[in-house]
């Protein structure tokens, strides 16, 4: 674990996927509301969770329904997480950090050739945690 600067908590890197920030369009259902629906924009993606921006506070630990559209590839995929994370946003509202939990195979490899379509190689690797540079020599 370490500290990054300017943040209130520890931080271990334990992600699986490859993240792409992108501001593709999502629809959330948050289960523990009655409201229903709220439509906003991913910050950024992987094949394994988002985090979103939302007017709304909702918990860690909540459960939402979300329908994400691809928009390299104009498709929509639908699947369901909890919320991890949720801290202020610094445009206001709240950044949620959501993992899956339930998601088709298939959307999951859509997801996973879109984020991984749209980096570099050299940034494919970065987040890898290859060292890359140490392969010239």
């Amino acid at each position: 674990m370490f500290h990054r600067p300017g943040k209130a908590y520890k931080y271990s890197n334990t992600r699986r996927f490859i993240r792409l920030p992108a501001a593709w369009p999502i629809k959330c259902e948050p289960q523990t509301r009655e409201d229903g629906r709220h439509v906003t924009h991913t910050a950024d993606v992987s094949a394994g969770g988002v985090a979103i921006l939302s007017r709304e506070m909702i918990p860690v630990g909540s459960r939402i329904r979300m329908e994400i559209h691809i928009l390299p590839v104009d498709r929509s995929v639908s699947a369901e997480g909890k919320v991890v994370r949720c801290l202020p946003a610094r445009t206001g509202g709240f950044e949620l950090g959501i993992q899956f939990d339930r998601i088709a195979p298939e959307d999951q490899r859509a997801l996973n050739d879109a984020v991984e379509g749209a980096l570099t190689p050299r940034e494919r690797t970065r987040q890898k945690g290859a060292s890359w540079w140490r392969r010239i020599f």
